[in-house]
């Protein structure tokens, strides 16, 4: 009787789409910081000629990109990098945050230690010409300081986000800066965050504490520049306390205790 040899079926190899390259290249250069979040891509023709594939492959990949949450597209704006971190653990936390003010002050609570840490990082040697963009932020700030509409403080709210991620950047450590502006976007789009909260004086007390901050890191002196850093968040922080306190008294008068 002969011996059967049985052969191993032979594995089909797919082949690789060329928008597969295209989307690693894009990726690492978010992730090496060369691209940081709210940056805007450059447009997809000149996109295509700096990658050299066709406006069809690198539309592929920009799809892609977009359903893995690394880019944001906006009507009319173009393309916009997202914060690093995947969606399956950024929706979770943001399920979690929602509305609610109580996780929200657990968010600045972290959020102010690691900011405590990237100004005395980027204190020790300010790179020049991101301290110039910090400059021209600071400069949109005091403009829409004293916001009275829902769009002017969007807009003020816009450039106070803009402030920050200049600072991450300025720690020169790709990590922290997606991490950072994960937290800012947290806060930002959480319900809880509204004109009506901070109302009054905010923006301009916020500017101040932002002077501050431009001014210790120009003259390269840690102490004020986290003393100043600390100031900002005692705000938030007396504002948040504020909202928190005004929504239990509302809860309240709308389910008085017995008598």
């Amino acid at each position: 009787m002969r011996n059967v040899t049985h052969r191993r079926p032979r594995s089909v190899k797919t082949r690789p789409r060329r928008s597969d390259d295209v989307l690693r290249r894009v990726v690492g250069l978010i992730f090496d910081g060369h691209l940081s979040p709210g940056t805007r891509l450059p447009s997809e023709r000149k996109l295509s000629v700096t990658l050299q594939v066709s406006r069809t492959t690198l539309r592929d990949a920009l799809n892609r990109l977009e359903a893995r949450g690394y880019i944001e597209r906006r009507p009319k704006s173009g393309n916009f990098v997202c914060t690093a971190m995947p969606p399956t653990m950024r929706q979770p936390i943001e399920e979690v945050v929602g509305s609610q003010l109580t996780r929200l002050a657990d968010v600045l609570e972290i959020r102010k230690g690691l900011e405590l840490w990237a100004i005395a990082q980027a204190v020790k040697a300010p790179d020049a010409r991101l301290l110039r963009q910090m400059k021209t932020v600071l400069a949109a700030m005091k403009r829409l300081a004293r916001f009275r509409t829902d769009e002017q403080f969007e807009q003020y709210r816009e450039a106070d986000l803009e402030f920050h991620r200049t600072l991450a950047r300025m720690t020169r450590n790709s990590i922290y800066v997606h991490l950072i502006d994960f937290l800012h976007q947290l806060i930002r789009h959480s319900m809880a965050i509204s004109r009506e909260l901070v109302a009054g004086n905010y923006g301009e007390r916020n500017l101040s504490a932002h002077e501050r901050i431009v001014a210790a890191l120009t003259k390269g002196d840690p102490s004020a520049a986290r003393q100043a850093m600390l100031d900002h968040f005692a705000l938030l922080e007396q504002y948040l306390r504020t909202a928190r306190n005004d929504g239990r008294a509302a809860q309240s008068e709308q389910h008085p205790a017995p008598s």
